[in-house]
């Protein structure tokens, strides 16, 4: 799925919230986001209950599809919701078995390796996150990857990947450079100050 858009927020916490942010708001700076350019959206929050992830992952499409119709959307793990909205699948340790995902409009992967992202594309996914890239705050003891495994992924693994953790707009660039298809981002795109000035600098530094 070559035609993936190269910035994907990653919209954590948009139906039982945050500690930085309550889910109206942060449904709220998913739609600022896209209307500031954003394209590619992935609906996360592994802590709200069924009934609550679905009826808010079913608002949020309705208004990110007004506001912009040709955006993407998947959703984490929870494929009868990504089934119910129209939307991708993302895989991880939770959620559907490779196979069951292959039943959504498309489907993507969690990778930690470049082993791991070359499986998901056997397994046909369209794209695949690798991470964490760099260090970052919500997860300080886990070994940031670097560039290595990136460009390595990026060669070998025959499908999108999207270096995720640590990805500031001069990161992005950085792991354009070393062969990524883009970034997948969360706090450098939901707490930004000015929503329309970051897409753009992270759009600018893809290259797109």
């Amino acid at each position: 799925m070559s035609d993936l858009p190269r910035l994907l927020l990653i919209a954590d916490g948009f139906a039982s919230g945050r500690t930085e942010m309550d889910a109206a708001a942060i449904r709220r700076r998913t739609l600022d986001l896209v209307n500031a350019g954003v394209a590619f959206v992935l609906l996360r929050d592994h802590a709200a209950d069924d009934p609550t992830f679905a009826a808010a992952a079913e608002m949020l499409a309705t208004d990110l599809r007004a506001a912009r119709p040709d955006v993407r959307l998947a959703v984490s793990a929870r494929l009868d919701v990504a089934l119910g909205i129209g939307a991708g699948v993302h895989v991880g340790w939770r959620g559907p078995t490779l196979a069951d995902a292959r039943a959504a409009p498309f489907f993507g992967v969690s990778a930690h390796s470049a082993t791991q992202a070359r499986r998901a594309a056997m397994a046909g996914a369209a794209y695949a996150t690798l991470s964490p890239v760099f260090e970052t705050a919500t997860h300080p003891e886990t070994p940031p990857l670097g560039l290595g495994p990136v460009r390595l992924a990026a060669r070998a693994a025959g499908l999108p990947v999207f270096g995720l953790g640590g990805v500031t707009a001069p990161r992005a660039g950085l792991v354009r450079d070393a062969g990524a298809h883009g970034a997948a981002v969360l706090s450098g795109l939901l707490f930004a100050w000015d929503a329309p000035r970051t897409v753009r600098a992270y759009l600018d530094a893809l290259g797109e």
